[in-house]
C-alpha cells in the first residue's frame, strides 16, 4: 500500500479537473510538483494512469479503475473527519459510565441530569454494578470511567480521584441507646445486618470492625443483604442493627423511623472515587462530563493532570 496519501489526493484532483494546471491551482501547488506526484504514483503502482489528448489529459482504464476506489476512500475519510468534529463538538457520541447503586444515586445522578440537558446528542450507557464489578468492567475497557465507593485496591492499571466524602453508621429502629456513646461489646446481643461480602462497603465495614477491636460475633452478621436499601428496610422494621452508608439512612433518620447509634469508635470517613485506566486518554464526551462535574479542569486530557 502507498504510504503517502497526498499522492492519491493529488491524483484525485487531477482526475477530476482533467488538467494538471487547474489541479495545481486547487491544490496550491506548482504544475511541476503535481506532475511529479502523478508520475511517482504511476511508478509505485507500475501502471499508466493518464494519457494526453488535445483537450488535456484523460484517465486510462487503469486510472478509471483506481479513481473510483480513491474517490470512495477520500469521501470516507472526509466523513470520518466530520463525525470526529461532531463528537469533539459533543453533537454526537457515546459516554459509558460504571457506578454502584450508592455512587449513582448520591453523586452521579444529578451530574448525569445536567450533562444530558446540556448535550442531548450524546448517548449514555450506565453500567450499574457493585464497585468491584465496576472496576473489572473498567479494566476490560467496557466503560470510559467508573465512580466507586472506596477504599479500593486500585492496582497498577487504575488511578482514582476522591470526589465526595462518605460516612458509615450503625442504625436501628429503637431509640433505646439514646445519645450516649455505645461500645461494640454492647451490640453483641443485637441481630446484626450487613451487606454481602461482594461489595466494597462490606469489606470496609469488616476492616473497620477489626481495626477497632470489635468482638468476633459482629464480624459474622445474622443477616446479609444485597443492597443498602434492603438494609434500611430491615432495620426500619425493627429486625436488627444495620451498618449502612449514611446517605441511604438520611431520610429515615430525618423522619424518626431510624435512630443512629453513636459508636464509641466511629468508622473512619471514606470517599466516592472516580476511577480511570492509567495512561489512557478519555474520550471527548467523558472529558466534558468530568469537567461539568468539576472533577477536571477545562484543559485536562487525563485524570492524572488534576491530581
Amino acid at each position: 500500500m502507498i504510504d503517502n496519501i497526498s499522492l492519491y489526493r493529488n491524483f484525485h484532483e487531477v482526475a477530476g479537473c482533467g488538467s494538471i494546471s487547474e489541479a495545481a491551482q486547487r491544490l496550491y501547488m506548482t504544475q511541476p510538483a503535481v506532475s511529479a506526484s502523478v508520475k511517482q504514483l504511476e511508478q509505485q503502482l507500475g501502471v499508466t494512469l493518464f494519457f494526453r489528448t488535445n483537450r488535456g489529459i484523460r484517465l486510462t482504464p487503469e486510472g478509471e479503475l483506481l479513481s473510483g476506489y480513491v474517490r470512495t476512500a477520500l469521501n470516507a475519510l472526509e466523513e470520518g473527519e466530520d463525525k470526529l468534529r461532531e463528537m469533539t463538538g459533543l453533537n454526537s457520541g457515546l459516554l459509558r459510565i460504571g457506578a454502584s447503586d450508592m455512587t449513582l444515586r448520591f453523586y452521579l445522578l444529578e451530574h448525569i441530569q445536567t450533562f444530558s440537558r446540556a448535550f442531548p446528542g450524546i448517548r449514555l450507557t450506565i453500567s450499574n454494578a457493585p464497585s468491584p464489578a465496576t472496576l473489572e468492567a473498567l479494566l476490560r475497557g467496557e466503560i470510559d470511567f467508573g465512580v466507586v465507593s472506596g477504599p479500593i485496591d486500585s492496582g497498577h492499571e487504575i488511578e482514582t480521584v476522591p470526589v465526595k466524602e462518605l460516612r458509615d453508621i450503625a442504625v436501628t429502629a429503637s431509640d433505646r441507646y439514646g445519645t450516649a456513646p455505645v461500645s461494640f461489646e454492647e451490640l453483641t446481643g443485637e441481630k446484626i445486618i450487613m451487606l454481602d461480602g461482594s461489595t466494597s462497603t462490606r469489606r470496609f465495614t469488616d476492616a473497620q470492625l477489626r481495626q477497632n477491636g470489635a468482638p468476633d460475633g459482629l464480624l459474622l452478621p445474622d443477616i446479609e443483604l444485597s443492597t443498602s436499601d434492603l438494609l434500611i428496610d430491615f432495620a426500619r422494621r425493627g429486625i436488627g442493627v444495620a451498618f449502612v452508608p449514611e446517605p441511604f439512612a438520611r431520610e429515615a433518620l430525618q423522619k424518626g423511623e431510624l435512630h443512629e447509634i453513636r459508636l464509641q469508635k466511629p468508622f473512619q470517613p471514606r470517599c466516592f472515587l472516580l476511577a480511570c485506566r492509567k495512561k489512557t486518554a478519555l474520550p471527548a464526551a467523558a472529558l466534558r462530563f468530568l469537567q461539568t462535574c468539576g472533577i477536571l479542569g477545562k484543559d485536562a486530557a487525563t485524570v492524572s493532570v488534576q491530581r
